[in-house]
């Protein structure tokens, strides 16, 4: 049960929320329906928090949050004997004026899901059905559509819109006010519009050894040596070694329903990979 000494007065706190015994609720806040609070989170003022939600351990919302809300479709028809969920993970940061929708599609499997240590900045967009991996980072006033998939430990800088059902890999980062409606590999850095290489600094800080950062590297060098998808894919194959971070950059161009971002055009370069001289572009 709640401790109503650290529900402000002012609070509008449903019966039917589950909340645990440390958890702050700030003024003229308002949590409706089904909603679960996990230990140490602080739900700062004016946020409006509906179910069903599901929150983790340490979590810090608001102020003026707006998490679980019915989602934005034209045909979302609702049910509560079939509820949509959002579910979000441990030590998640939601700042002021940020949005966060439940799914369309009933069942916790279907869940529109924040993952841990997320960081979600003012006035950022979670559409419906949407998958945050560990570690995101939205910057203010990102716009994700419905069925966005955002790999682990993804950067997007402000102002980004991307569009529905579009898949941004792992470790990827993305420059700010950018507008995209196509895939982005793992690994990989978007700006004006297109790939310009690969995320070298977020590689680095994430611990991966220089064979896999020299692997992924060549891999997106060739993805701009080679204007068709399907002979960057051959020349991959060909010649980077077979690592599990070439296999997944691979593996997502392949599945890709709406295409990768293209590369950016340039000068091919010779360049050195493990002691032979290959033709590849800079990158």
């Amino acid at each position: 049960m709640p401790n109503a000494a650290l529900i402000h007065p002012t609070a509008i706190v449903d019966s039917s929320a589950r909340i645990a015994p440390d958890v702050t609720v700030g003024p003229y806040s308002v949590i409706r329906g089904e909603v679960t609070i996990g230990p140490g989170s602080v739900v700062l003022e004016h946020s409006v928090i509906y179910g069903p939600t599901i929150i983790g351990r340490n979590c810090r919302l608001g102020p003026a949050a707006y998490v679980g809300m019915d989602p934005q479709h034209l045909r979302f028809v609702l049910d509560p004997a079939s509820p949509t969920y959002l579910v979000i993970g441990d030590n998640v940061t939601v700042r002021e004026a940020a949005r966060l929708a439940r799914s369309t599609a009933p069942g916790l499997d279907h869940a529109t899901r924040i993952g841990d240590n997320c960081f979600i900045m003012g006035s950022a967009h979670v559409g419906h059905d949407c998958v945050l991996g560990p570690h995101v980072i939205l910057a203010d006033s990102v716009l994700l559509g419905g069925h966005c998939c955002i790999g682990q430990r993804t950067f997007l800088g402000g102002g980004c819109t991307v569009h529905q059902y579009v898949r941004v890999g792992r470790l990827s980062v993305v420059a700010g006010n950018e507008a995209f409606s196509n895939d982005v590999p793992p690994f990989g850095a978007v700006r004006y519009g297109r790939l310009k290489g690969y995320n070298a600094i977020g590689c680095k800080r994430a611990g991966l050894d220089h064979h896999a950062i020299h692997a992924i590297r060549a891999c997106y060098q060739r993805l701009r040596a080679h204007r068709i998808t399907a002979a960057a894919l051959n020349a991959i194959r060909a010649e980077v070694p077979d690592l599990p971070e070439v296999r997944e950059i691979v593996d997502a161009i392949e599945t890709s329903r709406r295409g990768i971002v293209p590369s950016h055009p340039g000068k091919p370069v010779t360049s050195r990979f493990e002691g032979q001289a290959l033709e590849v572009d800079a990158g």
